[in-house]
């Protein structure tokens, strides 16, 4: 059985090296220590050169010294390339190549990449070490690091060089002490992507002799961070104070009151801040006893374990005394060399049991990248055996619990002593609650496991819904056939934050054909980042539209459901039928009516949908589908991949007849589109590319798809796919409204020997009208070939060009009748070429008996036009920035923002950052070099000017890796 101490090995999201001792002895001097801490006073990306002075005390003895510096590469895990040449009093210790990745311990890393035997790297920093006992002299010491850049994003600043030496003066002081060296990381992902909160741990054992008296004890401890972290000695907490560097500092304590003279002490450490690296810890502990002569208590002065010295390993341990004065040729305990199995024969193990202490090393979940398990979704569960030996372990099996359910149990072919073997399970929860874990090592027959005690590990996993998934397919709403059209429209809307009292306007003007009337109309409010404060909320908000207050007939929402910026989004739906009488200009507003001046929303814009029916119009079927299903594949997602990140959306219900369809349109709507990588399938049809922020990127709408060759006769279904992470970042997506329209052809190609045609929408180009008993009310009669015998052909519409209209009763020689409604017994209709001088004649419902229609008076009905600009409309591009790679300290380049007023009035711009807690856009982000939350520009109306955007981070900034944020640009009159 391993034995450990500490609360947990190491950070287990980054990974880390624990303190452990690099040496230990007793000196009748001290231990000193000194540090330069940096890193503000270097440039990132540059060659850098610090040289720091350590002064020794002068009468000073060296009996063990060790030189530390660390090194910032730039990323916690990309391979920033540099080298660093080390010297010290005028010796190059190394001149080191720095040039390897880093990946996370959740991610499969080692928790370390160990460089060579004296140069580690942790996270974006490398560690180097150097035994300089033999360099070190009383009084100055100068130590020279040197950084350079390989290649353009390698940073090479300096955060720390450190000097410890253990050294005699003659003081006749006993003094005990280790040196605890490591790089062990703190970091805020095991808290918020695992639910662990890591506390890290060193011991230091220490020996003094029995009956000595405690005379003085101290605590020095080096550490990396922008803040100090928080501490505990033997249980009893320690001050914290204030780091002397940017990232580095240290500090030193008094434990005498709480030092175990025999033993292990145990210091803790955790972070304060988003991530703590401890890397060297020093114990120091002074003594009397009753002999005099004995300044060093027959204690050899190197007594050490020293792992990490460049060219000294052995710390001067003589090479006949590495087993504990048992001599050099008796290194196997008096067991006879030829017996190598404790007294067991050599030839007798076909039929013994091995010797193996199997054990379960940790648990961790996870969903594809992401630290989380989800409900109904398919999680892994990897479990991480162990074989603390003393011999190599045959078959066994792991099984894996779940509430005390058995998921499945894997065997393992054996495992070598001391190896590791991580074995991989799936687990769908069906519920968000927290469960428990449980993973259990079977031995086998073969394998003598005499410590049980660690065959089995437990662990707690909270399970949560992640409102990222496609879960809520969009409904259909409405489906029907209507001789007629459909018209969709988002009139002038665009994204717009709405907060506390504010009122938002939207025009919609519609042309419907003459004579259409109105089946349904429908209006759509769509609205995202719902908050008060931080925290996320469903809008409190009143609609007004054409005069008339509504309430939503249908109100569909969603949010993410955990973690940070958990705000919902929605789709509201209006029954507006009454209100939309035809063509015309339709306002909307909506008012923010929620009090609380921390309040607001956004609307991403306001579409109205309108289906009417038509004479002139073809037969259409149609289907109308509505809801809201917000999904993302972004990094915040949760590990969410397109397939489960998909909106589906079933058009069901009557089968279509294939073989007499015209066409098929699809229209799709999506809130927060704007990303090429969105896939729009259409039964077998699949495209990318349809989503390209039109109208804007908070309105996405693809408009009138042609889908007829895709089209099935029932069941059809369309699915909008959110893009791969790798697909420039992935994408947040809020699929919220689909329609299909089916319109079908003509059914009528022949017209012959029809006795009522009554009320025929269109009769053109009919090569044979002959013995058309009434043709009543035809639309359009022209063309007509033959129209012979037509009893009665009032109120044709047109019935210009006939050829041959035998005994028409009244329609004698009229060149051009176009448009009259019944021309019936129109007495002075005779050879007249055209009705000249009628100034307007249109919609005379009936003309019949008029003498002379010549000089009428104009009794018309005016069409009225005008394209109303709205009073704020502001559009801002490009739609994202991207900062590549930046260094705390080093501005990033600058970005331009063009800006727009498309209103008819000046506007005042303001800005808002959308971003994680201390993100670097909220902490950085410069709009024409002031903090954005400072920026302020006026725009004249229908004018536009271009800003300036640069991420400048302060040198203390401490966060590493990639970020994503949000700059909304807000419009107010000026």
């Amino acid at each position: 059985m391993v034995l450990s101490s500490g609360v947990c090995s190491a950070d287990n999201y980054v990974g880390g090296i624990p303190l452990t001792s690099a040496h230990s002895g007793t000196v009748s001097g001290g231990v000193y220590c000194d540090s330069y801490y940096g890193m503000g006073d270097q440039e990132a990306k540059a060659s850098n050169t610090i040289e720091k002075t350590f002064t020794v005390p002068d009468n000073a003895n060296v009996e063990w010294a060790m030189l530390l510096t660390n090194v910032y590469c730039g990323h916690m895990q990309n391979n920033y390339q540099g080298k660093a040449k080390v010297d010290f009093n005028g010796k190059n210790l190394g001149t080191e190549t720095l040039n390897v990745p880093y990946t996370y311990s959740y991610n499969g890393g080692n928790g370390h990449v160990q460089v060579n035997d004296h140069v580690n790297r942790v996270t974006s920093d490398y560690m180097m070490y150097y035994d300089v006992t033999g360099l070190v002299k009383a009084g100055k010491n100068t130590a020279v690091v040197k950084t350079d850049p390989l290649d353009s994003s390698f940073d090479g600043r300096i955060r720390l060089v450190t000097l410890v030496v253990a050294y005699n003066d003659g003081s006749k002081k006993t003094i005990w002490y280790q040196v605890n060296r490591g790089h062990d990381a703190d970091s805020y992902y095991s808290d918020d992507e695992m639910n662990e909160n890591y506390i890290g741990s060193t011991a230091f054992q220490a020996a003094l002799p029995e009956g000595s008296s405690l005379t003085d004890s101290k605590l020095t401890l080096v550490y990396q961070a922008s803040s100090d972290g928080a501490y505990a000695f033997n249980g009893n907490a320690l001050s914290s104070g204030t780091p002397q560097g940017t990232f580095s500092g240290s500090n030193t304590w008094d434990v005498k009151d709480s030092l175990k003279s025999s033993g292990t002490n145990t210091l803790t450490y955790d972070r304060t801040a988003s991530f703590y690296k401890n890397v060297l810890g020093i114990l120091t502990a002074e003594y009397t006893t009753s002999s005099s002569g004995d300044s060093t208590d027959d204690t050899p002065a190197d007594n050490t374990t020293d792992n990490g010295s460049a060219g000294d390993t052995t710390d001067d341990i003589s090479s006949d005394n590495t087993t504990n004065d048992t001599s050099s040729d008796n290194t196997t305990s008096d067991v006879p060399a030829g017996n190598t199995t404790n007294d067991t024969p050599a030839d007798n193990t076909t039929d013994a049991k091995s010797s193996a202490d199997l054990g379960v090393q940790a648990i961790k979940v996870s969903h594809n990248s992401a630290a989380k398990a989800w409900k109904n979704l398919v999680n892994t569960v990897n479990v991480t055996v162990i074989n603390n030996g003393p011999e190599k372990a045959g078959s066994f099996a792991l099984e894996l619990y779940s509430e005390g359910f058995l998921l499945e149990s894997k065997p393992i072919n054996g495992l070598a002593n001391g190896a590791t073997e991580a074995v991989e399970f799936v687990w769908k929860p069906e519920d968000a609650k927290n469960y428990t874990l449980r993973a259990v090592v079977v031995p086998g027959s073969t394998i003598n496991d005499a410590n049980a005690t660690n065959n089995e590990l437990s662990k707690t996993q909270e399970v949560m819904h992640n409102g990222y998934i496609g879960d809520k397919p969009l409904e259909t709403y409405l489906h029907g056939t209507v001789k007629g059209n459909i018209i969709y429209d988002y009139g002038n809307s665009s994204y717009v934050k709405v907060s506390s009292g504010d009122v938002y306007t939207a025009a919609h003007s519609l042309s419907l054909p003459e004579g259409a009337i109105v089946k349904y109309a429908r209006l759509y409010n769509f609205w995202t980042w719902s908050a008060t404060g931080s925290s996320g909320v469903i809008p409190s908000m009143s609609l007004d539209f054409a005069g008339s207050s509504l309430t939503p007939e249908a109100e569909y929402a969603d949010q993410k459901g955990w973690g940070q910026y958990d705000y919902p989004t929605g789709t509201w739906a209006y029954n507006v039928t009454g209100l939309v009488s035809g063509s015309g200009n339709y306002i909307t507003t909506v008012k923010n009516t929620n009090s609380d001046a921390e309040n607001s929303f956004c609307i991403d814009g306001i579409a109205l949908l309108v289906v009417y029916e038509d004479a002139s119009g073809k037969e259409t079927q149609y289907w109308i589908n509505e809801g809201c299903d917000a999904v993302s594949t972004m990094s915040s997602s949760g590990g969410l991949t397109p397939d489960e990140a998909t909106v589906k959306i079933a058009f069901e219900g009557d089968s279509i007849d294939l073989g007499n369809v015209d066409n098929a349109r699809l229209w799709t709507t999506v809130q927060s589109g704007g990303h090429e990588g969105i896939a729009l399938k259409f039964n077998e049809m699949s495209i990318s590319g349809v989503y390209d922020s039109t109208p804007s990127s908070n309105l996405d709408i693809d408009e009138a798809r042609d889908v007829t060759s895709y089209l099935l006769s029932q069941n059809n279904e369309a699915q909008i796919i959110a893009p791969s992470v790798t697909d420039n970042s992935g994408d947040y997506m809020i699929p919220s409204s689909a329609i299909l329209a089916v319109s079908y052809k003509s059914e009528t190609t022949d017209d012959t020997n029809i006795t009522d045609d009554t009320n025929v929408t269109d009769d053109t180009n009919v090569t044979d009208g002959t013995n058309v008993t009434d043709d009543t009310n035809v639309t359009d009669g022209t063309n007509v070939t033959n129209d012979t015998n037509v009893t009665n052909d009032t109120n044709v519409t047109n019935d210009t060009n006939v050829t041959n209209d035998t005994n028409v009763t009244n329609d004698t020689n009229v060149t051009d009748d176009t448009n009259v409604t019944d021309g019936t017994n129109v007495t002075d209709g005779t050879n007249v070429t055209i009705d000249t001088n009628v100034t307007i004649d249109t919609n005379v419902t009936d003309n019949t008996n008029v003498t002379d229609d010549t000089n009428m008076k104009d009794d018309t009905n005016v069409t009225l036009k005008v394209n109303i600009i709205p009073v704020i409309s502001l559009t801002v591009s490009p739609d994202s920035l991207d900062f590549g790679t930046v260094s705390p300290g080093t501005p990033s380049e600058s970005l331009p923002l063009a800006l727009k007023n498309n209103g008819g009035i000046s506007i005042k711009v303001t800005a808002e950052v959308h971003d994680q807690e201390n993100g670097p856009f909220a902490t950085g982000l410069l709009l024409d070099q002031n903090i954005w939350s400072n920026y302020s520009k006026v725009l004249a109306a229908e004018s536009a000017e271009t800003s300036q955007a640069q991420l400048d981070l302060p040198l203390n900034y401490s966060s590493t890796g990639q970020f994503q944020g949000t700059l909304s640009l807000w419009a107010e009159a000026a």
